[in-house]
C-alpha cells in the first residue's frame, strides 16, 4: 500500500552552517550562571527562612518584658 504523501515535494532542511557559535559552546556558557543562580536562590530560601524563625523569637513571651501594671481598686 503506497503511502499519501510520497508524491510531495521534498523541502531542503536548513542547515546551521550559517550560525558563528555552536549550540554546545552555548549551553556550556549558560550552565555556570544557571547553576549560580540556583545557589544563590537557595542561599537567600535559607536566609530568608532564618530571618523568619528569629522574628518568631521576638514575639515569644520569655524573651518579652514584664510589665507591671496597676490593679484598679473598686
Amino acid at each position: 500500500m503506497p503511502s499519501e504523501n510520497q508524491d510531495l515535494p521534498k523541502t531542503p532542511t536548513p542547515q546551521s552552517q550559517n550560525c558563528l557559535i555552536s549550540s554546545d559552546l552555548v549551553l556550556s556558557l549558560i550552565t555556570l550562571p544557571l547553576l549560580g543562580g540556583f545557589l544563590a536562590a537557595k542561599a537567600t530560601a535559607e536566609f530568608v527562612s532564618s530571618i523568619g524563625i528569629e522574628s518568631e523569637e521576638v514575639f515569644r513571651g520569655s524573651r518579652l518584658p514584664v510589665l507591671n501594671f496597676p490593679h484598679s481598686q473598686e
